[in-house]
């Protein structure tokens, strides 16, 4: 047993230190003088709290604004949402529409933003979250990142909050959008943000949108940027700019928290790339053995010095990887927080790997399987 500790001890930190090179060679997005329109859309169910606030930052962005419009989608909202979109239209000064979906049957994310990119007047299409927010540079950072060749580009995502439970979120997180990127940059995708996306609507229209994965209510981001990619090679980069950065609210409460993160987990066992499911099944081993030779140390089956300097190797190589992306999220310290998650990840990996086979899951109000 220790040998296959060992053995996936020495995987982890080759696994990490070469993310962590990866994401210092990936190039940073310059500057494009020529400029192109935009439709960014927003799919939403029961966003009160939140659809104005991500309205009025698109009003302030600097970018002209008859270049851009924005596609508001409901999906069943049964609170105020459509009621002060409805009153934005007038009161900003900027292009939006609203569109209400009406077929009980054709509801959730995927059919939202369907709904969006069919009504969508320009060719290149954004997608984020109502619960989002940006800097003044997010569509100008897109469109840098755009040229002739370009079908898709996934940007940065954020986690931002106070206290220790949000600074854990959003060091997991950092290691998630780098581990995306970096892939993305070596043609072999894992993931990426539905809040934070854009690709060409000819490109969405050839692979067929999400008419291939409609049975799952999740992976709206992930299977289309595989289909993509796919279909497309060479034509998808990670954007590597601040001022491309979105941020997102983190988790207040543990079971909306698992929830998340269940509904995520679930999606990889439908990924048709065969690499991420491997990765994610050595990835649930890794943290499985880890876990045995930590439990082991502690009942004196294992060396616990063995045990200890393999815990200490495993956290640097996250830690080399995993800093320098935070920094870039602008994030606050990371050694602490990953300090903290290095206890706790095995187990946070084994629970979630074994919810998304057997659990369910609550989104937007709807419970799921």
């Amino acid at each position: 047993m220790i040998f296959l500790i060992v053995s996936f001890t020495v995987l982890h930190v080759f696994f990490y230190l070469g993310l962590a090179f990866g994401w210092r060679r990936m190039p940073k997005v310059y500057k494009n003088e020529s400029l192109i329109p935009f439709s960014v859309i927003i799919p939403v169910r029961n966003e009160e709290n939140t659809i104005y606030q991500i309205l009025r930052h698109l009003e302030k962005q600097d970018y002209p604004k008859e270049l851009f419009e924005v596609i508001v989608v409901d999906d069943f909202s049964d609170d105020t949402t459509v009621d002060q979109v409805i009153q934005s239209k007038d009161a900003l000064s900027i292009t939006i529409h609203l569109i209400q979906l009406e077929d009980e049957n054709k509801q959730g994310k995927k059919h939202a933003l369907t709904a969006g990119v069919n009504a969508a007047e320009h060719e290149t299409i954004l997608t984020t979250d109502a619960d989002c927010l940006f800097g003044d540079h997010w569509i100008r950072s897109f469109n840098d990142a755009f040229d002739e060749t370009t079908n898709m580009v996934a940007g940065p995502v954020a986690i931002q909050g106070k206290g220790l439970f949000a600074r854990l979120q959003q060091v997991e997180f950092a290691g998630l959008m780098g581990f995306g990127a970096v892939t993305i940059a070596k043609e072999n995708p894992s993931m990426c943000s539905g809040a934070n996306l854009g690709f060409r609507k000819r490109a969405f229209e050839e692979v067929g949108g999400y008419t291939n994965n409609l049975f799952t209510p999740s992976g709206d981001d992930e299977f289309l940027l595989y289909n993509i990619m796919h279909r497309f090679p060479h034509s998808t980069r990670f954007l590597k700019s601040e001022g491309g950065i979105v941020n997102t609210p983190a988790h207040l409460k543990l079971s909306s928290f698992i929830n998340q993160r269940v509904r995520w987990t679930s999606k990889w066992k439908y990924n048709k790339n065969r690499k991420v499911r491997a990765s994610a099944i050595l990835f649930f081993f890794d943290y499985l053995f880890f876990l045995v030779g930590i439990i082991g140390a502690i009942m004196g089956f294992f060396n616990p010095f063995l045990v200890g300097c393999i815990a200490l190797v495993r956290f640097i190589a996250m830690w080399v990887f995993v800093a320098p992306i935070n920094r870039f999220l602008r994030g606050k310290g990371s050694f602490f927080p990953l300090l903290i998650f290095q206890i706790i990840y095995p187990l946070h990996v084994l629970f979630m790997g074994m919810n998304s086979i057997f659990g369910s899951y609550t989104w937007k109000g709807r419970k799921y399987k």
